[in-house]
């Protein structure tokens, strides 16, 4: 038995239970002034409190019950409602109501939202199409002349446009990460190089270098493919974004160590770093710190969106930094179910 709740029954029936008493000390001391004979006292006053027992275990109850009920509706578990006075009824009708009403706002909502994803979505994919074009186009010319810098320059805008597309289509199917799922076990290594190669353009014209060291010719890890990559193509494009090569060729060094049950990839960069108090807000959505400052390329997304898909995949990932010196991305992926 709660005794919160009885505290509170009895709480709100003081002022019934002080004026019955007085009410019932004015009627013995009425009956003994008019008949001063009369000196029993203790009878009717014994009556008077045994009734008001029995009214308060009646009522009581009731009120344990509703209440009850209440409290475990609070801490989210099953209860099941009885009410029994009018003014509870009064009260269990109106919570209905504005149940009922805020259930049909937030399924207006939700379908509200489901459109706005659903043309959000074609419409980013829409956009993949001139950028396809485009891409098509300056391969073309690359075939047909000797490249110059201004198409070498337009094929790398045309690449951040398109990561910049991926990224919001990335952020719309989060939303339904867990029906999109297909966890198996990959080769790392054939992805990592997959990745590397659909950013080779970019690797080029930044004078930065891919550097893939693994004592394994195949390792074996637990995830999604799909989303592994997208993880991997994220944090390769800032790589790259900040590990400009004008000062001479610099290198990314893709590292695999295996452990007993996890493996550790360790991408590591020459660029320019992130300040310390920087890192521990890295991972927070739109937050670009001094860096961001810096470039004007900068969104704030990556990352965040890195960390979801490691959350979501049960992979760790985890960043060090120095300024100037360069940065280091840890993933520790699982090698068994």
């Amino acid at each position: 038995m709660d005794k919160r709740i009885l505290k509170r029954f009895f709480k709100d029936r003081s002022l019934l239970i002080s004026f019955y008493i007085f009410n019932m000390a004015a009627v013995i001391t009425f009956f003994h002034l008019i008949e001063p004979a009369n000196t029993e006292i203790l009878y009717p006053f014994s009556v008077g409190v045994f009734l008001l027992i029995v009214y308060l275990l009646i009522d009581g109850y009731r009120y344990y019950q509703v209440n009850e009920a209440i409290e475990k509706k609070l801490a989210n578990q099953h209860a099941v409602m009885k009410v029994y006075t009018e003014e509870q009824k009064g009260f269990y009708n109106w919570i209905k109501k504005m149940n009922h009403e805020h259930s049909r706002e937030k399924n207006e909502q939700i379908e509200k939202n489901k459109e706005r994803l659903y043309f959000l979505s074609h419409w980013m994919h829409h956009l993949k199409t001139p950028v396809s074009v485009m891409d098509l186009i300056i391969q073309n010319e690359k075939k047909s002349q000797t490249s110059s810098e201004a198409i070498d320059k337009l094929q790398l805008e045309n690449k951040r446009l398109h990561t910049a597309i991926e990224q919001g289509l990335t952020m719309i199917r989060m939303d339904s990460f867990e029906n999109d799922l297909d966890i198996k076990s990959i080769d790392l290594l054939s992805s990592l190089r997959k990745v590397i190669n659909n950013r080779k353009s970019e690797f080029i014209y930044q004078s930065v270098f891919p550097v893939l060291e693994s004592k394994e010719q195949a390792v074996s890890i637990i995830t999604d493919q799909k989303w592994n990559e997208a993880m991997l193509d994220q944090i390769i494009s800032n790589a790259i974004k900040y590990s400009s090569g004008k000062e001479g060729s610099k290198k990314i060094k893709f590292q695999v160590d295996i452990e007993e049950e996890a493996v550790l990839l360790v991408i590591t960069d020459e660029g320019v770093g992130i300040q310390s108090y920087d890192l521990e807000r890295v991972f927070e959505a739109f937050f670009t710190g001094e860096n961001g400052r810096k470039y004007e390329n900068s969104s704030g997304i990556g990352l965040y969106l890195c960390k979801k898909i490691a959350d979501r995949l049960n992979h760790r990932i985890s960043i060090d930094s120095k300024p100037s010196k360069g940065t280091t991305v840890t993933i520790r992926y699982l090698t068994k179910v």
